[in-house]
């Protein structure tokens, strides 16, 4: 003590100004005794001299343990060792050396997959003062993580870090599959949204197959599977199998329930007023088109369209068109280029107009009973056949339109537009015939059709596979010929309200084939 009253002594016969005596202060570690001089340096004259400065020195005392003193420390060193398919053991951390209150929130970010913040709200956001980390390694490497931490909750107020945190994971033994999140029963109306979801672990991350009844689902390969508009046709159980090298599991059945929805009032006097195919022809190729009218005669209008296709920047349309109208065996008439006298007809049942003399096909004819058309071309392409009834209502009317083509995948699969007119709903009986075909000496027919019924908007409005032999009385009504029973042909009948609407016709499992699509009016 007598050294530092000595060093006392001769700074009070040196006049140093504040800022130089706080730094010499701060530089004279001798100086740091002076708590221990307690109350009787604090009396001398020299105290009272430097008491404002040693005040000063106090506070930038403490702004140094705020700052260098406070840290973000973890229960155990880094890097941070993980096993994939093994869980870590859990990792703390937390705020040390924190003057007044703690800290109120934290966020991490670039955690291995697998590992994950515990506690964490929707913004990703940990409100409390210490934090856990833990989960299951999914992925090896190194990963680089950030641990940052906030005064107030909700990562608001002065922050801490961030700081690092590195993990290093190694790959471990495959570790089977195991269903952690179980798809659940649903129950809809038709038309409704349904999406099935499920989750599984597993070394390596498996991958995932929907199934139905069994059978696996085309292209329903996530962890999640939805069904855009579902149909009656589509309830059934399904279930979902998680696969990886280890093994596979399966989870639990889930049961789609569909109530098909209360059909819109059956109008009596509701017609089906226009059948339409677009379709690609090969050279040589026929599309034949069927139209059968009841109670009288209609004067139905039909074209082909081939060149008036450009005008909607359809690639590779058919040049040249031609169309050839049979009563049973026997033509009956021929029309190769359409005569201008029927633009006004076009117009008049809202056909979209041909050129003046393009080589597009048209013919208006008044037409009883069943008639076929056929439609060939000088050459291959793109070609739209339609038939429209024209007129004002009467007691005859269009009671069966069909087309047989050839099915193919992807855009060339068969579509028929069709379109119902009047104040009130109409039943229909829409078939796609593929293996029945057979039975009438036709070669190549699609083995197993698949018929979807789209409205204007591309909703799906219901579907079918195979026939159910329910149906049978049904063709007997209208006139249609029998299917074998148990065959792959699919029909179906649907209550629809005015409006336009397209069936189409694919192969399951991308089969291809011929096919014919029937729409019977149902009384």
């Amino acid at each position: 003590m007598k050294h530092f009253v000595y060093f006392l002594h001769r700074l009070h016969g040196r006049h140093l100004s504040a800022a130089a005596l706080i730094l010499l202060l701060q530089r004279t570690p001798v100086l740091r005794v002076a708590s221990a001089a307690g109350e009787a340096f604090a009396a001398s004259p020299l105290g009272a001299l430097l008491r404002p400065a040693l005040g000063t020195l106090a506070s930038l005392g403490a702004v140094h343990t705020l700052a260098g003193a406070t840290e973000i420390v973890f229960s155990r060193p880094q890097p941070i060792a993980g096993t994939v398919g093994t869980t870590i053991t859990p990792l703390l951390f937390t705020v040390t050396g924190t003057p007044g209150d703690p800290p109120a929130s934290f966020r991490v970010t670039g955690l291995p997959p697998g590992l994950a913040l515990l506690g964490v709200n929707g913004n990703g956001v940990l409100n409390a003062s210490s934090g856990t980390i833990t989960g299951i390694p999914t992925t090896a490497g190194t990963f680089q993580a950030s641990v940052q931490a906030w005064r107030s909750t909700n990562a608001q107020g002065d922050t801490i870090g961030p700081v690092p945190l590195v993990f290093t994971i190694t790959g471990g033994a495959d570790v089977a599959p195991a269903i952690t999140t179980q798809p659940g029963d649903q129950s809809v109306v038709a038309g409704a949204l349904v999406t099935f979801s499920a989750g599984a672990s597993g070394s390596p991350p498996p991958t995932f197959q929907w199934r139905r009844n069994g059978v696996a689902i085309a292209g329903a390969t996530n962890a999640t599977f939805t069904l855009a508009g579902a149909q009656t046709d589509d309830a059934g159980d399904y279930t979902v199998v998680a696969t990886n090298a280890a093994g596979s599991a399966t989870s639990n059945v889930a049961r789609l329930t569909v109530t098909p929805p209360l059909p819109p009032p059956i109008d009596p006097a509701a017609r089906l007023s226009n059948l339409s195919v677009r379709t690609t022809l090969a050279a040589g190729q026929i599309l034949s088109f069927g139209v059968v009218v009841r109670d009288g005669a209609r004067q139905v209008l039909v074209r082909a369209a081939g060149p008036a296709l450009a005008g909607f920047g359809l690639p590779g349309a058919m040049a040249d068109p031609r169309l050839e109208l049979f009563e049973g065996s026997t033509s009956v008439f021929v029309n190769d280029n359409w005569p201008a006298v029927l633009a006004p007809t076009f117009a008049s049942v809202g056909a979209f107009p041909f050129t003046n003399g393009s080589l597009d096909a048209a013919f208006l004819r008044d037409i009883s009973g069943p008639v076929s058309v056929q439609t060939r071309g000088t050459g291959a392409g793109v070609v739209l056949v339609e038939a429209y009834d024209t007129g004002p209502a009467t007691a005859a009317r269009m009671i069966n339109v069909s087309a047989l083509n050839r099915v193919g995948t992807g855009d060339d699969i068969l579509i028929a537009g069709f379109n119902i007119t009047g104040a009130g709903a109409k039943r229909l009986l829409i078939r796609a015939i593929g293996p029945q075909l057979a039975a009438f000496g036709l070669g190549g027919a699609l083995a197993d059709p698949v018929l979807d019924v789209f409205n204007s908007a591309g909703v799906r409005q219901t579907g079918n596979d195979n026939w159910d032999g329910s149906l049978a009385p049904t063709f007997t009504a209208v006139g249609a010929f029998g299917l074998t029973a148990g065959s792959r042909d699919a029909a179906l009948v649907a209550i629809l309200a005015p409006g336009s609407y397209t069936a189409q016709v694919r192969g399951a499992s991308n089969g291809t084939g011929e096919a014919l699509i029937e729409i019977y009016e149902v009384p």
